[in-house]
């Protein structure tokens, strides 16, 4: 299967505070419409509680008002143009939707009104004509997502409300990627539990939300990583602070339970991934393994 992967969340500095990691895939335009989250803040901020909230750094690092992407699937390097229509009002005329499309012909970076060509719904299997005509079989409600080389994927349901209270049925949570051009609701999950039902995808934090997502590279704990989804199911790709010896850019960290606290890697600590009080419900035991702050 042919997607792009999640760019990674990278926890850095002695506060274990979350930032962006530089290094990305070279997206094709032509048969691919997999997910990926960036976040490119360049001045995360220190958490004064003992545990960091990674969840709650990684909101206001996404969208400052500064430029910064509000969580995307490439780097924001890659990100253009202006959109013509707007996904989250579906704006476009009667029989059209609005969707992302790469206006410059490598990624995803903008939206325009498509022709519903068909009218598949959740959960269809779907044909993907490329990420620059980006039309689909899928009906208005949807968009043809997990596209394979031979271009069929599935349709996924768009978010509704807006980027301030997205909302997804219940079991799914919405993944807002590429400035916003991307919104879809992507079926939740619990990194502790690793609970994704389709075979070759595993649960992965997209910077807003834990997301089932293709398992790309299956890369062990401690080993170097560049995107969220090339670690192996229960750890994420953490930036080489995080760790008492890392030798790449980032490497794989794991997920611990706060609950039953474990971590193999020597040096590092089980800290909780919210903030105290503020983790959703289901969640509260969720931790990552980091040298101590």
């Amino acid at each position: 299967m042919k997607t792009l992967r999640l760019l990674s969340l990278c926890l850095i500095g002695s506060a274990l505070t979350l930032a962006a990691c530089s290094e990305k895939d070279d997206p094709s335009g032509d048969s691919s419409s997999g997910n990926d989250n960036n976040d490119n803040s360049d001045d995360p901020t220190e958490s004064g509680d003992e545990n960091t909230d990674f969840a709650e750094e990684a909101e206001e690092e996404e969208g400052d008002g500064d430029g910064d992407p509000t969580g995307g699937f490439v780097p924001d390097e890659d990100i253009g143009g202006a959109s013509s229509c707007d996904p989250w009002a579906q704006d476009c005329p009667e029989d059209e939707k609005c969707v992302a499309y790469a206006s410059s012909g490598g990624t995803w970076d903008a939206n325009k009104c498509v022709a519903v060509n068909g009218d598949n719904q959740q959960g269809d299997p779907c044909m993907y004509a490329g990420a620059v005509e980006s039309t689909d079989d899928c009906g208005v409600d949807s968009w043809c997502w997990d596209v394979s080389a031979e271009g069929v994927g599935t349709c996924t349901t768009f978010c509704t409300g807006s980027p301030d209270d997205p909302q997804c049925d219940p079991g799914t949570a919405c993944s807002i990627a590429n400035n916003g051009s991307i919104n879809l609701c992507l079926l939740a999950c619990n990194p502790l539990l690793q609970d994704c039902p389709v075979d070759g995808t595993s649960c992965f934090w997209d910077g807003g939300s834990f997301v089932c997502a293709n398992a790309t590279q299956d890369i062990p704990a401690g080993e170097p990583c560049g995107f969220i989804n090339d670690c192996i199911g229960g750890t994420i790709c953490l930036a080489p602070e995080a760790f008492p010896s890392c030798n790449g850019a980032s490497c794989c960290g794991e997920f611990c339970d706060l609950a039953d606290p474990t971590c193999t890697i020597g040096g590092t600590e089980c800290t909780a991934f919210f903030e105290e009080g503020t983790a959703p419900p289901g969640y509260e035991d969720v931790g990552v393994c980091a040298i101590p702050g």
